[in-house]
């Protein structure tokens, strides 16, 4: 059976750091990739089993992992996979901005506030710039603590003065999305259709404009 994309990325992040630390442990790798120790063990094992990490007791029973000429192989393999995954997410949320303040400049929208702060929002801020579309602030509950690329973070209060609000984030979207309904209509927030079937896959609200 294939390996998840979240596992494939795990795997590429342990052979990468078995290739480039001397010596280093499970617990190391478990601790850098913010994974259960118990889990990390056993991502080791299977690496091991596929041939990709070889191992050698070193004195005071520790051990060393070494990668094989094939866990090179995989490495290699897993990282080109995953580079070109972000330049298709990449690619495909900018044509989904573009669209978006495309059809907020023909209702003559001209200032927005991003709501959420991730990957994505960086994103959305390079389409705006492109497309004419003046980011006033940035709202996040959880996220930026500080301005990005020079936009200021600003309050719910303050990003409600805005003549939309735009999702702009993968990580709680639905969220984002109904804290907002409780504030604002539904005509003033915009949601890129990018984020629209993670946002609808459990309910129909109201389509946002």
């Amino acid at each position: 059976m294939a390996a998840k994309p979240h596992e494939d990325v795990i795997i590429r992040d342990i052979l990468d750091r078995i290739d480039g630390v001397e010596n280093v442990t499970q617990r190391t790798l478990a601790s850098e990739l913010g994974i259960a120790l118990g889990m990390a063990n056993a991502y080791v094992r299977r690496c091991i089993a596929k041939g990709w990490i070889k191992v050698n007791q070193a004195p005071a029973r520790r051990y060393r992992y070494y990668l094989t000429p094939k866990g090179f192989a995989e490495k290699s393999r897993l990282t080109a996979q995953y580079l070109s995954d972000g330049l298709k997410l990449f690619r495909r949320a900018r044509q989904s901005y573009d669209c978006l303040y495309l059809t907020l400049r023909q209702a003559g929208v001209r200032r927005v506030v991003l709501c959420g702060y991730d990957d994505l929002t960086e994103i959305a801020i390079l389409s705006s710039i492109t497309a004419e579309i003046d980011v006033i602030g940035i709202w996040s509950p959880t996220g930026a603590a500080a301005g990005v690329r020079g936009i200021p973070v600003v309050t719910l209060d303050e990003a409600l003065r805005a003549d939309r609000l735009v999702i702009a984030s993968t990580r709680d979207s639905r969220k984002l999305l109904g804290e907002l309904r409780r504030r604002v209509a539904p005509e003033r927030i915009a949601l890129p259709d990018l984020l629209t079937n993670m946002t609808t896959h459990k309910a129909r609200p109201q389509a946002a404009e």
